[in-house]
């Protein structure tokens, strides 16, 4: 008994062997047989091809004449695809998410994201300053001592502002009464019992973009008033402002010492700071004496 070659059907094996035997040589097997097998292979394998030529000749023609409707079937098979991924498992079928789903999720995991991140600045800053403030009682120089008393104040008007943010997700504003009264409380603490300060301030929003700038902006003339605005006898009363006009912003600190002159060149001091502060929030910084030093900073309500 002859065996069949692996690999060869029944037909292949047939076309196989008449190639090496006479057509009428093959076991079994009537001439007319063979040709009306190989016909009828023949016929199936050229349906088919047409078929796929007909079929591709049209989606060509969708493609050029309607590459909207192109896009509508290929993302339609996409969902096909995933939704018959398992069709005889017991694995739950991929149903496509709407934008508005996608939409809630991505805000959702941001504002997570944001959380944390406030949480580890907050904890950055609070390490910063007890480093600094380390520093500050191991020093013995005085100009040291003032640099990190600087450096300390600057850093906790910074925090300010971040837990301002913090108070507020979601939001585009903040709360501009709490703000300068939590850089006030931060001053008092720093510059002990012998410094008075009076805040008096409206209520009202702030914008989140605004909130940094005047953190910094009260701290530096807080500092200033506290260093030269004690009055004759000795004692430091600085009152602090803060309002919001039709358009505008207002913060003014007043002390009752001698009062000053605004040095335009004073680009490093701590008034110079300010005043590149002022600029960034669009506004201006003005001095005048009455008869302490009453310093201004007005900026436009964007």
């Amino acid at each position: 008994m002859r065996r069949t070659p692996r690999g060869l059907t029944s037909d292949k094996m047939i076309v196989a062997s008449t190639r090496s035997r006479p057509e009428g040589a093959v076991a079994g097997t009537a001439p007319s047989q063979l040709f009306q097998r190989r016909a009828i292979i023949l016929v199936v394998a050229l349906g088919t091809i047409a078929t796929a030529c007909k079929t591709e000749i049209e989606m060509n023609t969708i493609r050029l004449h309607h590459p909207k409707a192109n896009r509508r079937v290929g993302a339609a098979r996409k969902i096909a695809d995933g939704l018959e991924t398992h069709p005889a498992s017991d694995v739950p079928s991929i149903v496509p998410r709407s934008i508005h789903d996608q939409r809630t999720e991505t805000i959702s995991l941001s504002e997570q994201l944001l959380d944390e991140w406030n949480h580890r600045l907050k904890n950055n800053l609070q390490i910063l300053v007890g480093l600094l403030e380390s520093g500050y009682r191991k020093a013995r120089n005085p100009e040291a001592r003032e640099v990190l008393s600087d450096a300390i104040g600057r850093i906790g008007a910074i925090g300010t502002a971040q837990r301002a943010y913090y108070c507020a997700p979601g939001s585009t504003d903040v709360n501009g009464q709490e703000l300068v009264d939590a850089v006030c409380a931060n001053a008092r603490i720093l510059f002990g019992s012998h410094v008075s300060i009076d805040c008096k301030t409206a209520r009202g929003n702030l914008p989140k973009e605004a909130a940094m700038p005047l953190a910094l902006i009260i701290n530096e003339l807080l500092m200033n008033a506290a260093k030269y605005g004690g009055n004759q006898h000795g004692q430091v009363i600085i009152t602090v402002g803060f309002s919001r006009r039709p358009g505008l912003y207002e913060l003014c600190v007043q002390d009752e010492g001698l009062g000053f002159d605004l040095d335009p060149s004073g680009r490093l001091s701590g008034l110079g700071l300010v005043r590149a502060l002022a600029q960034r929030l669009g506004g201006s910084f003005s001095v005048e004496r009455t008869p302490g030093a009453h310093c201004t900073v007005r900026f436009p309500d964007q």
